[in-house]
């Protein structure tokens, strides 16, 4: 008999930065199928690298809110019209995944 009781946590349904970096990158299960900006695929990287600093304790919390505002502004910016609500709600996700593993690792 499974256990039908278990509590599910907001973490269990947390996407990865892995998923939400492939949506950026429009490849695999999260592409949308529509043109995708070169720009936003190419800097898709960049969430990845800061969430390695974040697991290495290499940063600050003020870099890492200054890095992923930066980030942030300039993915929505430079992805003009292209899908900017998706775009936009996908580095949002990317926000908080990140902040809540900052929190996890420093506490």
């Amino acid at each position: 008999m499974s256990d039908v009781s278990k509590k599910f946590r907001f973490e269990d349904l947390q996407p990865h930065v892995d998923m939400l970096c492939d949506a950026l990158e429009n490849k695999g299960a999260s592409c949308s199928g529509f043109k995708h900006d070169k720009f936003v695929m190419t800097n898709a990287q960049k969430y990845r690298d800061i969430l390695v600093q974040v697991r290495a304790k290499i940063c600050s919390f003020d870099t890492l809110l200054h890095d992923l505002a930066a980030l942030h502004h300039l993915m929505i910016h430079e992805s003009q019209n292209n899908q900017k609500y998706r775009i936009y709600k996908i580095v949002r996700a990317l926000d908080i995944f990140i902040l809540k593993e900052y929190n996890r690792v420093n506490n």
